[in-house]
């Protein structure tokens, strides 16, 4: 099983995606590694966290891991360690086929559909259009649910508008964008070849 590296163009926050087909009947076994080597590279500097998607349905039934390091220096020490490579060695067990890769940097990582190749992502005026549709009520939305709270509580200036930024990043990337997403992905990846 192998990485794709992903590096932003500002060269800090870097996702790494690989994308493998359990055999049936050994999910739990595919489950319980994907925690093991998540809880692995915790141990590493920079880690950002791990993400899990599950098969959809039985027409696309890869699993998809996502691993984020804060640079691209600390996940090198976690792309050549030997920890990482005995994990991976384990995946061989319960796992068949190729490893599909998706290549993703900035903003493609909310349009990110696991039975999507990202190889070609959605052109950006398309993914500036449906990242305003989603931004702009969500902002709205979180400012009008936090902002009386925050009257209440005496939170004001930079604190009040860091935990908004928060709310509002946090719904976006695990609610609203993977929602947003499907239901324009007719639309997002028309054309593609």
């Amino acid at each position: 099983m192998a990485f794709s590296k992903i590096q932003s163009s500002n060269e800090k926050s870097v996702t790494v995606i690989v994308s493998r087909k359990v055999k049936s009947g050994l999910e739990q076994e595919f489950e319980t590694w994907a925690s093991g080597i998540s809880q692995e590279a915790h141990k590493f500097d920079g880690y950002l966290g791990t993400k899990v998607i599950h098969p959809s349905d039985h027409i696309h039934s890869d699993y998809v891991v996502i691993i984020r390091f804060d640079q691209y220096e600390n996940l090198e020490k976690w792309e050549n360690s030997s920890a990482k490579a005995k994990w991976i060695e384990k995946a061989f067990v319960f796992t068949e086929g190729d490893v599909q890769i998706q290549k993703i940097t900035g903003l493609e990582y909310w349009f990110t559909l696991p039975e999507t190749s990202l190889e070609i992502p959605p052109p950006r005026y398309k993914m500036a259009i449906v990242t305003f549709l989603a931004l702009f009520p969500t902002i709205i939305l979180v400012d009008f649910i936090l902002s009386p709270l925050f009257e209440v509580l005496h939170f004001q200036g930079m604190f009040s508008r860091a935990v908004q930024t928060m709310v509002t990043v946090s719904l976006m990337t695990y609610l609203i964008m993977p929602f947003v997403t499907r239901l324009f992905a007719p639309w997002l990846y028309k054309m593609r070849k």
